[in-house]
């Protein structure tokens, strides 16, 4: 589990950081000043980065908990899958629900970020089953071999033992 979370984590984070680039760069970001009326803050990059580090963690344990909890019996992805669309309800449309319903913003631009959300939450769920895969997450170890047991002397030596038992 050491060797997955080496690897998951810093790859998450990477995702993370290579999606929220990709949508800057094709003009997918949403205005901030949509998303509030006073318009957005830019948040330092330690906080951008802690956060993404905080959501990694929470995917890899979740992710951990199901494909455990499965046994790996489904192949891996759909835990993946599984894992991203369970962590998208709470960043998508709970999320959207609360700060709309709470602030009284108009809920427009909010939804269309849910799509977004759930394209990297996806992409994340395959990577950790990916990752799952490569390390040998779900397989187990093969059984330790039992000791052989010693055959049973042969008649002569059984007889030659019961003869110096019962004289």
């Amino acid at each position: 589990m050491r060797r997955f979370l080496l690897l998951a984590l810093p790859l998450l984070i990477l995702t993370m950081g290579v999606f929220q680039f990709a949508m800057e760069m094709l003009g997918l970001q949403v205005d901030p000043s949509r998303l509030a009326p006073g318009g957005g803050i830019d948040l330092p990059g330690y906080v951008t980065l802690a956060t993404w580090g905080l959501e990694a963690l929470g995917l890899a344990a979740l992710f951990l908990l199901i494909d455990g909890r499965s046994g790996g019996r489904n192949g891996g992805w759909t835990s993946g899958l599984l894992t991203g669309w369970i962590a998208w309800v709470f960043r998508g449309p709970l999320l959207v629900v609360a700060v709309v319903g709470l602030a009284g913003l108009s809920p427009r631009p909010w939804w269309s970020l849910t799509f977004s959300w759930w394209v990297l939450y996806s992409i994340c769920g395959l990577l950790l089953s990916g990752v799952a895969a490569g390390v040998g997450l779900g397989v187990e170890a093969p059984p330790l071999a039992e000791p052989v047991p010693e055959p049973p002397p042969p008649a002569e030596e059984r007889l030659e033992q019961d003869e110096v038992a019962h004289p």
